[in-house]
C-alpha cells in the first residue's frame, strides 16, 4: 500500500485535493486521534481518507460506527478523555445523532470536538435538502463553513483549537460542491499533540440529569456570549469596504461557503470586485455583529447569498431592525436567489446584473439545440437487488394481489423506477420497518405488507423497528437485501462483512442470529441467494403467505464488489448470450427485468447482451420464458 501523495508531501507543498481529502488532511494537521462516522454522500471520503493513513499514523483510532448517533458518542467519549475527536456524517445523519448532540452541547468539549455535517443542496444523493446551520442555532453551537478546499483544510484545523479554547462543540458545515470539488491546497505540518489523555471524572459536567443540566445551560449561554464577542475577530471572517458606487449606489454582499466563491468569480467576471463591499463569513453562527454594522454604515444596498435557507439573511435583517436601519438599507436575499437547489454560476451573473443594473448578455439558446432526454439512475448490471424485486413482482403476480412495499434508503431505492416499480414508501433510514409497523395495523391481509431494506441499513436503524414489530405482533414480512456492502455510498464495510474501516479483521455479525435475537422464530426466517430466481420466487411466496413477523434474507454480493473479487482471483465471469433463433422479441427481459446490459435490436427485433457490461449473474436466463438466453460453455 502506497502512502497518498498528500500525506508524504512536505509542508508548503501544493497539491490538488478533493474537498473531503483536504478536510482529512486538516484533521491530521490538527492532531486528531479519534474519528468516527457513518458513510453518507457527500461526506464518506473524509473517514476513508483518514483510514488510508492508518498504517502510517498508527495512533489514529478510526471507525465506521453502526450509525451517526453512535459515531457521535464515540467521538464525544474521546473529547471527554481530552482527545481531539471528529465525527463525520451527511446532513440527515445529524438528525440521527441529534439526541446526543443537543445535550452534549450543554457540557461542551474537553478535547477539541468537531461535527462535520455535509449538506446536499439539490438532493443529488439525499431525500431532502435540509440546512444544518439551524442545528447550530438550535443547540447554541458555533457553525463554521469553508469556501474552498484550502479553507476547508485550514478552517477545520483551526476548529479544534477553537473548540478547546471555548470548550465548545463546533459544527462544520460543508456542501456537496465543496466536498466533491477539487482545488489547489498548500499543506501544513502533521502533528501529534503531546498531552495527558484520560477520562475526566467530573460528574457534574458529564452526567446530564436535570439538576446538572440547569447549571450547564447557564454555562452554555455564557460560552455563546464569549464566542459572540469574539466573532468580529474570527480569523476566517473578513470585511472589504468600498466607497465606490455602482450605478449610483454603494453595494454590499454577505456570503459564506461555496456561494462566496461563486460570488467572487461573478464579480471578477464583471470586473467590479473592488467596487463593492463584501463581508465573507467563515463562522456563520454566531454572527460578527460589529462587522455587519460596519457594513451597514458603508452601503445603501445589501445582497445576502447563501444556500439553502435565509439563515444569514434573517440574522442580518434582525440586526438592521435592532439598529433602526431596516427602512434605510435595502436587504435582498431569497427574493433574488431561490430557497431550493444548488446555485448555478449563471444565476450569479444574472442576479448581479439585475441588482446593479449591469449589462449582461445572456447566452441565447440555439433553436436547433438537441435536447437530451433525462436519464434516470438505474441499478447496475448484475445487481442482486434487481433479481430480488423481480422475484417479489412475480410472487405478486402469482398471488394475484398487490403488496405494500415499504422501503429504506440505498441502491435498492432505485427500484422505484420502471420497469421494476417495486417501492411504495421511502422516508428515512430504518423507516421501512417502522412504517410497515403502522401500515400493517390498517392494511387487510389481502395486501401483504413488506418492509425492504439493505444489510447496512438494517444494522443502522432497522433493529429497533424489528423488535417493535415482534413485541407488538404486527403482521409484516421484512426483506433484508444483504449484498455484503454499503454500496451506494462507496462500498464501505459494515458489521455483516466483519472488516473494519482500516481493513483489519473485526467481529462479523451474522444477520440470521441477530434476527433470531430480536424474537423472530426460525420457522419465520428464510435465507436465499438473490440470483437463484426460481428458489427466490418459491420461498418468497411461502414467506408472504405466512403470518406474524417474518424475515427473508436475500443474499448475494454486490455485483461491482464481486467483479473486483473475480479480477483479483483471475476468475472469468460466466458469459451469457441470446440465441437469436429462439428469441421472439417479446421484450420481457427489457420491459420487465430491465438489466442495462440487455438491449433490443430494433432492426432484427431481437434482444442482445452487451458483453462489456454483463456481469454474468445469469438471472436473465430464468427470466426468459422462451429459453432464448443461455450460458456459453
Amino acid at each position: 500500500m502506497s502512502l497518498p501523495h498528500f500525506a508524504v508531501s512536505n509542508p508548503g507543498s501544493h497539491v490538488i485535493l478533493l474537498g473531503n481529502e483536504a478536510i482529512a488532511r486538516g484533521i491530521l494537521e490538527a492532531g486528531v486521534i479519534i474519528g468516527a462516522g457513518y458513510p453518507g454522500t457527500p461526506s464518506s471520503e473524509i473517514l476513508s481518507t483518514l483510514a488510508m493513513m492508518y498504517p502510517y499514523f498508527s495512533y489514529l483510532k478510526i471507525e465506521w460506527s453502526i450509525n451517526e448517533k453512535v459515531a457521535f458518542e464515540v467521538a464525544y467519549g474521546g473529547s471527554m478523555s481530552n482527545v481531539r475527536s471528529v465525527v463525520c456524517m451527511k446532513h440527515v445523519g445529524l438528525n440521527v445523532a441529534s439526541d446526543a448532540f443537543m445535550t452534549a452541547a450543554y457540557a461542551g468539549a474537553r478535547g477539541g470536538m468537531v461535527v462535520v455535517s455535509a449538506d446536499d443542496p439539490n438532493c443529488y444523493s439525499s431525500q431532502n435538502e435540509q440546512d444544518n446551520r439551524y442545528y447550530g442555532l438550535h443547540a447554541l453551537v458555533p457553525v463554521f463553513e469553508p469556501a474552498t478546499p484550502q479553507e476547508a483544510k485550514d478552517l477545520i484545523k483551526y476548529a479544534f483549537d477553537f473548540s478547546e479554547r471555548f470548550q465548545t462543540l463546533v459544527l462544520f458545515r460543508t456542501t456537496t460542491r465543496l466536498n466533491h470539488g477539487r482545488g489547489d491546497v498548500v499543506l501544513g505540518e502533521i502533528k501529534k499533540i503531546n498531552r495527558e489523555y484520560g477520562f475526566d471524572w467530573d460528574r457534574s459536567r458529564w452526567v446530564c440529569l436535570p439538576s446538572h443540566s440547569r447549571v450547564l445551560r447557564l454555562r452554555l449561554l455564557e460560552r455563546l456570549k464569549e464566542i459572540s464577542d469574539f466573532a468580529d475577530n474570527f480569523p476566517f471572517n473578513s470585511l472589504q469596504i468600498s466607497k465606490k458606487k455602482v450605478t449610483g449606489k454603494k453595494i454590499g454582499f454577505i456570503s459564506a461557503g461555496v456561494p462566496y466563491s461563486h460570488l467572487i468569480d461573478a464579480l471578477n467576471q464583471f470586473g467590479i470586485k473592488d467596487d463593492v463591499s463584501i463581508l465573507k463569513l467563515g463562522m456563520v453562527y454566531p454572527p460578527p455583529k460589529n462587522l455587519i454594522k460596519k457594513l451597514f454604515s458603508s452601503v445603501d444596498k445589501i445582497l445576502v447569498i447563501e444556500e439553502l435557507e435565509p439563515f444569514i439573511e434573517n440574522i442580518v435583517k434582525q440586526i438592521a431592525y435592532e439598529e433602526g436601519l431596516s427602512k434605510e438599507i435595502e436587504i435582498h436575499g431569497k427574493d433574488m436567489f431561490p430557497q431550493n437547489g444548488e446555485f448555478l454560476p449563471e444565476l450569479y451573473l444574472e442576479n448581479l446584473a439585475d441588482i446593479m443594473n449591469l449589462e449582461y448578455n445572456r447566452i441565447p439558446v440555439p433553436n436547433d439545440m438537441i435536447i437530451i432526454p433525462p436519464r434516470l439512475p438505474i441499478l447496475c448490471s448484475g445487481c442482486s437487488h434487481r433479481a430480488s424485486f423481480y422475484a417479489i413482482k412475480q410472487v405478486e403476480k402469482k398471488m394475484k394481489t398487490k403488496f405494500v412495499n415499504s422501503s429504506d434508503i440505498g441502491c435498492y431505492t432505485l427500484a422505484v423506477y420502471k420497469p421494476l416499480e417495486g417501492l411504495d414508501t421511502e422516508v428515512c433510514m430504518g423507516g421501512s420497518i417502522g412504517l410497515a409497523n403502522g401500515i400493517s395495523k390498517i392494511q387487510s391481509n389481502e395486501n401483504p405488507v413488506l418492509a425492504i431494506l439493505g444489510d447496512s441499513t438494517f444494522f443502522h436503524s432497522g433493529i429497533p423497528a424489528l423488535i417493535n414489530a415482534v413485541y407488538n405482533q404486527n403482521n409484516i414480512l421484512v426483506v433484508i437485501l444483504d449484498n455484503r456492502s454499503t454500496s451506494m455510498t462507496g462500498f464501505q464495510e459494515n458489521p455483516g462483512t466483519g472488516i473494519k474501516i482500516t481493513k483489519e479483521v473485526g467481529t462479523k455479525i451474522i444477520i440470521e442470529d441477530l434476527v433470531k435475537g430480536c424474537g423472530v422464530s426460525s420457522e419465520n426466517l428464510w435465507v436465499e441467494d438473490s440470483n437463484n430466481l426460481k428458489n427466490m420466487i418459491d420461498k418468497l411466496e411461502e414467506a408472504v403467505k405466512a403470518k406474524g413477523v417474518r424475515v427473508f434474507i436475500s443474499r448475494h454480493t454486490c455485483s461491482l464488489v464481486e467483479l473486483n473479487e473475480f479480477k483479483s482471483k483471475e476468475i472469468v465471469p460466466p458469459i451469457v448470450k441470446v440465441d437469436s433463433e429462439k428469441c421472439i422479441g417479446c421484450l420481457i427481459c427489457v420491459n420487465k427485468f430491465g438489466c442495462p446490459s440487455i438491449i433490443f435490436d430494433g432492426k432484427q427485433k431481437k434482444a442482445k447482451i452487451e458483453q462489456d457490461t454483463c456481469r454474468g449473474c445469469k438471472v436473465c436466463i430464468d427470466v426468459c420464458i422462451h429459453d432464448a438466453i443461455y450460458e456459453e460453455e
